[in-house]
């Protein structure tokens, strides 16, 4: 179809997404300065995330982690992150890919993007 050919909304969304991992890439790096956290909400059902199966079973559709006091061992890549955060004062390891976020938000400058 001749309406499918240029792809903007994809390609709005693929820019995006790159400003999600350069404001996780500079956290890796240098932290949460001041009253900066973030708010990331992901569809748990997406190949690639990885959540323990009680998160999973409490979240099966869609999960909102926050990213501000206490998380450790951030690891960003080109596809995704990965984070340590304690859920009811026991530790867990997330797994999630770029393209199973559909919000983040950094309340601290009233940032917020929501996708598709």
């Amino acid at each position: 179809m001749e309406d499918d050919f240029f792809r903007y909304d994809l390609w709005i969304e693929e820019a995006l997404r790159q400003v999600i991992l350069r404001a996780l890439q500079k956290t890796e790096i240098e932290g949460l300065p001041g009253d900066h956290h973030f708010y990331v909400t992901f569809r748990t059902n997406v190949p690639g995330v990885e959540i323990p199966p009680s998160l999973r079973a409490q979240h099966p559709d869609e999960m909102t982690i926050v990213l501000q006091n206490k998380f450790w061992d951030l690891l960003v890549t080109e596809s995704g992150f990965s984070v340590g955060l304690s859920f009811n004062q026991i530790p867990a390891k997330l797994e999630v890919p770029f393209a199973a976020i559909t919000a983040f938000v950094d309340p601290a400058v009233d940032f917020g993007l929501q996708f598709q």
